[in-house]
């Protein structure tokens, strides 16, 4: 189980005017765990490590997950949720729709509670990040977005360096 790069990410805006991003070929198949939390979209998981005095260690991490948005039964628009994670990957009891701040302790289509909820292959999540941080010799905050395929292969969405736009 390796680690791969997922390179083939495209704009919308340049095909159909919106800034939205997707996936050319190969679409990701996500981990059963996190396909049992909401099947309907890659729920990725965002960690930020930081460097200090020559060691790179975790600072943060949270599961984004989707959602869908109805007040009348018809979809209106798609949502997201935030679901902090300790530094051992298990989700904290509550998380957070981010179009509302709403705090929930369960996912409002599927009913997945969060609490007592473990992300798994955590370390080797925790360990690449580091890795890179380490091997991109960067000395100050990185955050991280990560896809878990179905078979634990950790995938490097994206990566930020830029200290007003991390958290």
């Amino acid at each position: 189980m390796g680690v791969e790069k997922y390179r083939d990410e495209f704009s919308f805006e340049e095909l159909v005017g919106s800034n939205i991003p997707f996936q050319d070929r190969d679409m990701i198949e996500q981990h059963p765990f996190l396909n049992k939390i909401y099947p309907y979209a890659l729920n990725t998981i965002h960690l930020v490590t930081y460097c200090e005095n020559n060691t790179v260690s975790l600072l943060s991490g949270s599961l984004e997950i989707g959602a869908v948005e109805s007040d009348n039964g018809f979809v209106e628009k798609l949502g997201e949720i935030s679901c902090g994670l300790d530094q051992q990957g298990n989700l904290k009891s509550h998380a957070y729709k981010l179009n509302t701040l709403e705090k929930i302790d369960k996912h409002p289509q599927t009913r997945f509670v969060f609490g007592g909820s473990q992300i798994p292959h955590f370390d080797r999540l925790k360990a690449f990040v580091i890795s890179l941080h380490i091997q991109n010799k960067v000395e100050d905050v990185v955050s991280w977005k990560l896809a878990l395929t179905s078979k634990g292969q950790v995938i490097l969405l994206t990566s930020l360096t830029e200290k007003e736009n991390l958290l």
